[in-house]
């Protein structure tokens, strides 16, 4: 390890330029976290005279950076948020600046320029991720890039470095050039950071752990993420990473990379995620087992978000009940079906599981099920896989109990009451179960659930003719029997339109024959308790089917 305590300026100069290593999260400092930086060094500056004497100085704090030979760029361990915030800052001065000498010297700590004699190519001093890296050079490593500012990024992170250079030009206004070049000078002479250097980004991390620094701890998960992605080369792998990370969480995905490791190294389990990784790729072949599972983790992952799953290509039967399992209204099924995936199942046993999927989300959702109950089943469901018995054991958390089942059986068969959140995910369901089998499995997002029989007609409305008992008419406008699905929201007042009237006019609609649950009710003459009971029949028969009561 080697630790320097340098102004900025030399820290932005030379043959010095930082790169941030694979594991190393995106930008992620906001305006308000920004702007209390330029607060702290313009009142350094003013305490400082205005830059003038020898006293003010400013302290950064650290920098942990790795470097693996004296050639190579620094790998920032530490210090990302502050090292991209200044240099957005200087940027913004630089730009405030006319054309002279000093303008161009300021940028020369933005861009490295090229040095022949040293075999120096011109290079930017601070580059992000691939995927943020042209904007940040189009507005900070440009001259006058941080006046053709965009009004978005295209990443979460440069739409966050976009609002942070329009923060500081909103906080530094438009000063004389005078101040704009003395306060420049202040941050590149009397604004020190201390530099820690270490030989690998390891051994970095570890030091980092140790210090109560500011911004974003790293996680032991992203040490695992670059030693799988340094390992496959492979910057659709980041990519796909994280994706994944942003879909289940990094807790999930602890929970999941944690299982493997026990599962390749039984011997790690009860360890800390951090001891466990360590414990494994002290192993060479157990090590690359884990890494080789972990990868095939991601990319199905991948896959599943593209629809080009590769056990699937040739199976419609599986293509349909994964869009189906696609559609559930959360994701806590993911973790659970990129585990089985990952273990290479037969294509007939993973039709089977998603089947079980399906229902199994389908049916806590009829239970009413909280977040935290469907979490924690799905977390149980992973353990099953785990032990390899999640389809053969007849007591497995993927599996509705005999007693969930009957609850779902007397719900089905009772009036659903407004609060109830199933019905909308249960009729797209039972919707994408009736469409022809030629025809692509969709779950639109944009529907309106409609009453045939309405649940308040109105007091001349013939509907109260038709229904005398109220009490009755109340529970039959309930049944699932009673619900039709629409494209678009109709008018309200066409709710209370007679059955041959809505029967034009709503169901009779193209946008309503796109849903087959919807444009079957062309066949019905008329709407009466009996015609609502045999589509309540019809339909609930179908949702047990899926739901494998």
């Amino acid at each position: 390890m080697e630790c320097q305590t340098l102004p900025v300026g030399e820290l932005l100069s030379g043959s010095r330029t930082y790169g941030m290593p694979i594991f190393q999260r995106p930008y992620s400092w906001t305006s308000d976290e920004a702007g209390q930086l330029y607060d702290d060094i313009e009142t350094a500056f003013h305490n400082s005279d205005g830059g003038a004497g020898g006293a003010g100085y400013y302290f950064l704090g650290q920098l942990i950076v790795s470097q693996a030979n004296p050639n190579a760029p620094f790998e920032v361990i530490d210090g990302q948020q502050r090292l991209i915030t200044l240099s957005a800052l200087l940027a913004v001065l630089r730009d405030l600046l006319s054309q002279n000498d000093f303008r161009n010297h300021l940028q020369d700590h933005l861009v490295r320029p090229e040095n022949a004699a040293r075999g120096l190519p011109r290079a930017i001093r601070v580059t992000l991720r691939d995927i943020d890296c042209d904007e940040y050079i189009r507005w900070i490593a440009t001259s006058n890039g941080t006046q053709s500012l965009a009004n978005s990024g295209d990443t979460d992170a440069t739409q966050r470095l976009a609002d942070v250079i329009a923060g500081l030009k909103s906080a530094i206004g438009s000063p004389q050039p005078k101040f704009v070049a003395d306060l420049a000078s202040y941050i590149l002479n009397r604004c020190y950071v201390v530099l820690v250097i270490t030989s690998s980004a390891m051994d970095g991390y570890e030091l980092f752990r140790s210090i109560n620094a500011r911004g974003q701890s790293l996680t032991d998960i992203d040490i695992i993420r670059g030693e799988v992605i340094n390992r496959y080369h492979s910057s659709t792998l980041a990519s796909a990473w994280n994706e994944i990370e942003d879909r289940i969480g990094i807790e999930q995905l602890s929970t999941y990379v944690k299982s493997i490791l026990t599962l390749v190294h039984p011997e790690t389990r009860g360890m800390e995620l951090r001891d466990a990784f360590r414990a494994v790729i002290a192993h060479p072949s157990k090590s690359f087992v884990f890494t080789d599972t972990l990868k095939k983790f991601v990319e199905i992952f991948e896959q599943l978000e593209s629809g080009e799953l590769e056990l699937a290509q040739g199976s419609e039967e599986l293509s349909r009940i994964i869009t189906c399992v696609q559609a559930l209204p959360f994701d806590d099924w993911v973790p659970a079906a990129l585990l089985w995936l990952a273990q290479s199942p037969s294509q007939r046993d993973t039709i089977e599981f998603f089947k079980y999927l399906d229902a199994l989300g389908l049916g806590l959702l009829v239970l009413g099920a909280t977040t935290n109950t469907i979490t924690e089943r799905m977390r149980k469901v992973i353990e099953r896989i785990l032990s390899q018995d999640c389809l053969s054991k007849a007591d497995s958390a993927l599996f509705l109990t005999r007693g969930e089942r009957a609850k779902i059986r007397e719900k089905l068969s009772s009036p659903i009451g407004n609060k109830s959140r199933f019905v909308r995910p249960l009729l797209l369901r039972l919707n994408a179960e009736m469409l022809d089998k030629t025809i692509p499995t969709y779950f639109p997002r944009n529907v309106t659930l409609e009453h045939i029989l309405p649940q308040k007609p109105g007091p001349r409305s013939q509907w109260r003719a038709k229904f005398p008992d109220q009490k009755r008419r109340v529970e039959l406008s309930q049944m699932l029997g009673n619900f039709a699905i629409l494209s678009t929201k109709v008018n309200p007042k066409a709710s209370n339109f007679d059955f041959h009237k809505k029967r034009e006019i709503m169901f009779g609609s193209s946008d309503s024959n796109i849903f087959p649950l919807t444009a079957e009710l062309i066949r019905y003459s008329d709407w009466t308790p009996e015609a609502i009971m045999k589509r309540q029949t019809e339909l609930t028969d179908l949702a047990r089917e899926i739901l494998r009561l």
